[in-house]
């Protein structure tokens, strides 16, 4: 990641003058300039040279700076390219904008507005990059696509969809609202040998006892009052392949009955049936209460608890994988058409003020808040105040009790600095480093905090 306290740049600019006073300021702030009189210069510099970003005069003899952006781009791809512009030519700078250009600055400019402006363009670079490099994380720590990260309470997750993927055991996963408990059971199926078969899943929360046992087991013709023509329930349809049970928890204790016989032998018999039938479904159930306290209560049985929970996954809530929130960031913008059409990333103040909340609504929560914050973005950069807006009205720093008043947005940057230098033992290079942003910002930061 590039330091924005040292920028690589190259200054391309026919004004001798202005090139000159440029360079030497940018130069005594720091940065490392290269400068070209021409843009046949600028080409031959580029080729042997590395930098971050490039700062282009829009009207030079010769070829224009737009030209010249293209013609730098087809050797460097991602360069990011600032143009230099006259009173008399902004419609112009505007269309370099709209061909590939971060940005545009109208001379004469101060120095601060061209380093603050460079700062910004290396800042969405890193960025850009930065989401690239996590793109490639999932794609190594996982074969399962939608199970992201590399924390070790998912991995340990993964490593056990591995082991157990093939077997024919139940499976009870077990995890708070919005973990993603289907992602794990799909993953146990595409991951298994019974991939090309059925996946069926049913959720229990609302059914009513009569219509869950259709549900599973289906009905013959005349079984009751309306059944026309028979029906195959679920088992049957899952046959050689998986049944996913979500929200066991709320079954009614007859259907559990019936359940536990199938788990047992594999057989189960239709409504209005006299005819049993044999299937051999790989059970997986799921449930976001804890079942052995159901079964203290009588809520549910435990000879089936005992049946189903062979092979127990427990999936992590998201505020113990704090790391992993990047990765899922990125795996939800690269899924988003409209994250994609505006190539939206998030700025480093925003992503921290996400590892900062407690997320009592897990993965699910998560990407409903990035949804809604592309919504209100007004450009590419999902930045700390759009957050804010979402945020604001939920917050809860993770291990605290909830506030009377919801948390400003200062409040909890404060919040997460403090923690990052507790946890980095006051290791204020490396906190920033974390952070993403530089050493000189987070002394500010931490002066205006109060923070020692």
């Amino acid at each position: 990641m590039t330091d924005i306290n040292s920028i690589r740049i190259l200054l391309v600019d026919d004004d001798a003058t202005f090139r000159k006073a440029l360079s030497n300021a940018l130069l005594r702030r720091g940065h490392q300039v290269d400068t070209a009189a021409s843009p046949s210069d600028a080409l031959e510099i580029a080729e042997r040279g590395s930098y971050d970003v490039a700062l282009l005069d829009l009207k030079m003899p010769g070829m224009d700076g737009i030209e010249l952006m293209h013609e730098i781009r087809g050797r460097h791809v991602d360069l990011p390219v600032v143009i230099l512009t006259g009173h008399g030519t902004i419609p112009s700078a505007i269309e370099a904008i709209q061909t590939g250009a971060y940005h545009y600055l109208q001379k004469p400019c101060e120095v601060d507005e061209v380093e603050i402006t460079l700062r910004n363009a290396v800042r969405q670079q890193n960025l850009i990059r930065e989401n690239t490099r996590l793109r490639e994380v999932i794609k190594i720590t996982t074969p399962y696509e939608d199970i992201v990260g590399q924390s070790g309470p998912i991995l340990e997750v993964i490593e056990l969809i591995e082991r157990t993927k093939d077997s024919w055991s139940p499976v009870l996963i077990q995890g708070e609202s919005g973990t993603g408990k289907e992602l794990v059971a799909r993953a146990l199926h595409v991951g298994s040998k019974r991939k090309d078969q059925p996946f069926v899943t049913l959720n229990c929360a609302g059914l009513k006892p009569e219509l869950l046992e259709n549900e599973l087991f289906g009905h013959v013709e005349g079984a009751f009052t309306g059944a026309s023509r028979s029906k195959n329930g679920l088992f049957e349809v899952a046959d050689g392949g998986t049944l996913f049970i979500d929200e066991i928890a709320d079954m009614d204790l007859k259907v559990q009955a019936s359940l536990l016989r199938v788990v047992e032998n594999g057989v189960f018999r239709p409504l209005g049936s006299t005819q049993e039938k044999t299937v051999r479904v790989r059970i997986i159930a799921a449930a976001n209460r804890d079942l052995h306290a159901a079964v203290e209560t009588g809520d549910f049985r435990q000879d089936l608890l005992y049946r189903l929970d062979v092979v127990h996954v427990q999936v992590p809530p998201l505020r113990l994988r704090p790391d992993d929130i990047p990765l899922l960031v990125s795996h939800y913008l690269e899924g988003s058409r409209e994250a994609r059409e505006k190539g939206i990333f998030l700025a480093p103040e925003a992503m921290n003020l996400l590892r900062a909340y407690r997320w009592p609504g897990n993965v699910r929560e998560l990407f409903h808040v990035l949804e809604r914050a592309i919504l209100l973005s007004g450009g590419e950069e999902v930045a700390a105040r759009d957050l804010d807006a979402v945020l604001r009205p939920r917050f809860r720093p993770a291990g605290l009790e909830p506030p009377r008043e919801p948390l400003t947005l200062e409040d909890s940057e404060k919040l997460h600095i403090t923690r990052m230098l507790e946890r980095e033992g006051g290791n204020v290079s490396r906190v920033s480093e974390i952070l993403g942003i530089d050493r000189r910002t987070l002394q500010r930061k931490m002066k205006r905090y109060g923070i020692r």
